[in-house]
């Protein structure tokens, strides 16, 4: 029979994040505090192993064990986890299945102790996977139903998904193919509500083999394109060489030799270039088998021990069964029935680990206790909610009952002073009525003047505040002001003066003369923002607005963001430009306005952040573009959310700031913003950083001239 290349979901460890979903992770480690030189090296070497480990190289094992052993040391089980899951996830992406099922297993046991069990799901996933791929499918089925059961607990309908999908593969692998197809339906329900149109085209691929099985051609040659479509759009190249083998499989079954060759001919070629060995050791078989059939018995036995060797290699067991079976009818019919005899024996010594009558107990049971589980957890929630609706039902009629007796008791008091007062109302009435008059119109006079009293001295109250801190913030921007137009001041003339020297070299005098130009730009930026502050006050500012476009307007920041990153002496901040495929690529703004806004957002960004990084970029949203600024700074504190635009409003007011500035960016900022027909905001990140939002209309209407605005 064809092979199938079956298509797994694999969710990688190290998207994992700390807390999904608003669902927050149970922390038992019970951690002891660690020393922060110590956090910093340990961290340090993370990094480095998952930059080797990203490009592959084995370096990253040496970075990472010394990264678990200094954890271990620190009693720090979030550090050892995430220098572990760094050497399974190298394993596993090098087919080195039964290493990384040794680290997959210390994993486990990390986050039951951290009581992680969002990671603890994501983990049993690529267990299931890993034994999957050496062919003990009991162990890969327990592993994917306690993945499932805690994607359920965690509402992950993400990493669900992938468990029915995998599932479903062990199912088909089994010949359980009804129970298979079930699976199956459900992750492409769950896909496709997702939107993941990747593992949509897995499942249809898959779905496509078991109905080719079933000789339902038609429709399995439907599923494949289907398939395949989606993958070329998607340009998932691997993914495509697995459909040709599918497609290639298809057309053997129809004993149409001749595409199916060229289809496994493709795909071999794909997994060679990719130098994925999975993929090249099912290549090589199909292949082999097809050749077997055509008669060329020299090359089906060169396919067919090639994908062997590639399947010892990666620990392929499912595929080595299929080998031997293969080369035992190839020897066969060249009749040397000794090595036909020996593979059939080797055959028979694979296929009975893999398909043993235990084996298929084992994963029956397991089902039939997954199952059983969910059946409980149903009854459970079927009996609280019955107790809850019952106890609800007494709440309600003990509060009804208390309502009509205090309504009644309330009744027959009123009724009862009504009666008795009603008569010493009535000759009270009309003196009491002339009294209230008189004393209504002196409580009028009083109430009047007291109001005024308390309104002006209020009114008072604020002006003096208003002056006050009107007199500080001047002094403040006076003091500030003289600070930073005296620092480029300083620099020009000393450094002026060092170039008038006659011993200086010529590198040093352009070195000089880069520093003037630099400071005098500092000097001029300060004092346009100055006089630019000045026209928005005034009402004064004009605007020219033109078409720009704004993933190459937002390129052009790049370089001027990366100098000023320079003259901060902060070259390790990553600096990214986020690419979004807008449906509008272009706005109409006025682009020198525009890059003073972001040039602001920018510049604090580096200004306010030492280590991380800072994205940014422009996402389309209901006829709006909106600008982001992404850092991981210091952050700013919530009382400081509208003082910060204000003007000569700093983080930092004292006389000894650590950081410079007059005051006026972020307040010219979102001047500048409004102008335009904008707003400018931010929010803060969680654990540490800023996000600065800019929003302008994608068809912007505003007067060139908005000085009438």
């Amino acid at each position: 029979m064809p092979k199938r290349f079956l298509i797994f979901a694999l969710v990688s460890l190290f998207s994992i994040p700390a807390i999904s979903h608003g669902f927050p992770i149970d922390d038992k480690s019970m951690e002891k505090p660690i020393l922060a030189s110590e956090k910093k090296k340990i961290e340090l070497l993370i990094d480095k192993a998952s930059y080797l480990a990203s490009i592959k190289s084995d370096s990253c094992l040496i970075y990472a064990n010394q990264a678990i052993h200094l954890a271990r040391a620190n009693n720090s089980l979030n550090l050892e986890g995430e220098a572990v899951d760094i050497v399974a996830g190298y394993y596993y992406d090098a087919e080195r299945y039964r290493d990384a099922l040794k680290h997959l297993k210390h994993l486990l046991q990390l986050y039951s102790q951290t009581g992680d069990s969002l990671k603890k799901a994501f983990t049993y996933n690529l267990v299931g996977l890993s034994y999957f791929n050496i062919g003990t499918y009991d162990e890969a089925n327990r592993a994917f139903h306690n993945a499932m059961r805690l994607a359920v607990e965690n509402r992950e309908n993400s990493l669900l998904a992938t468990c029915y999908q995998n599932i479903g593969v062990l199912y088909a692998e089994l010949g359980r193919s009804e129970e298979a197809m079930d699976y199956y339906s459900k992750a492409l329900d769950l896909y496709r509500i997702q939107k993941n149109r990747l593992d949509e085209a897995g499942i249809l691929q898959n779905m496509g083999i078991i109905l080719d099985d079933q000789d339902k051609d038609k429709e399995a040659l439907g599923y494949h394109l289907s398939a395949l479509r989606i993958y070329n759009e998607l340009k998932d190249t691997l993914a495509v060489a697995g459909m040709y083998l599918n497609l290639g499989s298809l057309y053997e079954d129809q004993a149409d030799y001749p595409k199916s060759l060229d289809y496994y001919n493709r795909a071999l070629s794909i997994f060679l270039k990719e130098n994925n060995n999975f993929g090249i050791a099912y290549g090589y078989i199909s292949l082999g088998m097809v050749n077997r059939k055509t008669g060329n018995y020299e090359k089906a036995l060169d396919f067919l021990q090639k994908s062997l060797q590639y399947s010892k290699m990666i620990s392929l067991v499912e595929n080595e069964a299929d080998c031997h079976y293969e080369l035992a009818d190839v020897y066969y019919a060249l009749n040397d029935h000794k090595s036909a005899f020996e593979e059939l024996k080797q055959y028979e010594k694979f296929h009975d680990s893999l398909y043993n009558e235990s084996v298929h107990q084992n994963v029956a049971e397991i089902e039939m206790r997954y199952k059983t589980q969910l059946k409980d957890r149903e009854i459970e929630n079927l009996r609280i909610e019955r107790q809850e609706a019952i106890r609800d039902k007494i709440r309600r009629t003990i509060g009804l009952a208390a309502i009509v007796t205090l309504t009644l008791i309330i009744i027959a008091v009123s009724g009862y002073y009504s009666r008795t007062v009603k008569k010493a109302n009535e000759k009270l009435k009309d003196e009491v009525t002339e009294r209230k008059r008189a004393e209504q119109e002196l409580l009028s006079i009083k109430e009047n003047l007291e109001e005024r009293v308390i309104s002006r001295t209020r009114e008072l109250e604020e002006a003096k505040i208003r002056a006050e801190e009107s007199d500080k913030l001047k002094t403040a921007f006076i003091a500030n002001m003289s600070h930073e137009i005296r620092t480029p001041l300083n620099a020009i003339t000393g450094f002026s003066g060092l170039m008038l020297r006659e011993d200086i070299t010529p590198e040093k005098r352009k070195e000089y003369n880069d520093h003037v130009v630099k400071n005098n730009k500092i000097l001029v930026n300060m004092i346009e923002d100055i006089i630019d502050t000045s026209r928005i006050e005034s009402g004064s500012l004009q605007l020219h607005p033109s078409i720009i476009h704004v993933e190459h307007f937002l390129s052009l920041m790049n370089e001027p963001l990366i100098d000023n990153m320079a003259r901060k002496n902060k070259p390790f901040i990553d600096i990214i430009q986020d690419n979004h495929k807008n449906k509008s690529e272009t706005i109409v703004a006025d682009p020198m306005r525009l890059q003073q806004v972001l040039w602001h957002i920018l510049d604090n960004a580096v200004k306010f952040t030492n280590s991380g990084s800072i994205h940014f970029g422009a996402r389309e949203n209901h006829n709006h573009m909106i600008f982001y600024v992404e850092d991981t700074g210091i952050g700013i504190p919530e009382e400081y959310k509208e003082v910060i635009f204000e003007k000569f409003r700093q983080l930092d007011e004292s006389s000894k700031r650590k950081y410079g500035g007059t005051g006026l960016g972020l307040y010219f900022a979102r001047k500048i913003a409004e102008t335009m027909g904008g707003r400018l905001w931010f929010e803060a990140r969680k654990g540490g950083g800023t996000i600065f939002y800019f929003s302008l209309p994608v068809s912007n209407r505003y007067s060139k001239d908005t000085g009438d605005n």
